[in-house]
């Protein structure tokens, strides 16, 4: 069986012809995936050649439909203010305009580090026509691995681990919050799960979250 080929960060760097940190900015904030054994990085192949892919697309408008793979390109930084008034800087933006249901949405994923559940954690905040609909939650701060986000019914209801999965839910990935993340205060219900470089996942989630909060508001 052929093995497939990975690479230092300083060999992919020496071929691109960019500065090494320039790369590991590009790695810790999930633009480029790479797999950490130990104390050392390495990059694989077809990630890498996806990692291309995506920036060379990075200045052309995606419009796809949300139950097929909703595709976004990057985007700039942005910052959030939230209803307390606390600012967050988010990075790794990807953004788009997703057909959903009949109509379309404007769509904006980031990326930040924030304490939850008793340690510090990357989180993704995705937002449907500017309004913060769900975020996504890692075990700790590396680059990839699992992330969860949990699971409200139509009525803006948390739905406990074992109860009945919506049905737009049926081709997603669910289970436990806690067996992502685990900790102090950590949510003990029903929540998806993807890869955190699984925008598709994210979209989707935030956009039947935003259709039921839809829904719910007064005609």
């Amino acid at each position: 069986m052929a093995l497939e080929s990975f690479y230092t960060i300083e060999e992919v760097a020496d071929h691109l012809r960019v500065p090494v940190d320039l790369l590991k900015k590009e790695v810790q904030q999930g633009r480029l995936r790479a797999w950490t054994l130990d104390k050392f990085t390495r990059i694989r192949e077809a990630d890498l050649e996806a990692y291309l892919n995506s920036s060379a697309g990075a200045n052309q408008s995606s419009t796809t439909n949300a139950s097929g793979g909703p595709s976004l390109t990057a985007a700039q930084d942005f910052t959030f203010t939230w209803p307390d008034g606390k600012v967050e800087h988010f990075t790794g933006v990807r953004e788009g305009i997703i057909s959903y249901a009949g109509r379309e949405y404007h769509v904006r994923l980031g990326f930040t580090n924030r304490n939850s559940a008793g340690k510090l954690r990357k989180r993704s905040l995705v937002l449907v026509d500017r309004y913060a609909t769900v975020e996504f939650v890692a075990p700790d701060t590396t680059a990839d691995g699992m992330m969860a986000s949990i699971i409200k019914d139509r009525n803006g209801k948390q739905l406990p681990v074992g109860a009945a999965i919506p049905k737009e839910y049926a081709r997603l990935r669910t289970g436990a919050y806690r067996d992502v993340v685990n900790g102090p205060g950590a949510s003990n219900g029903l929540a998806v799960i993807c890869d955190a470089a699984d925008y598709s996942t994210m979209v989707t989630h935030a956009l039947i979250r935003y259709k039921y909060r839809q829904e719910r508001k007064p005609n």
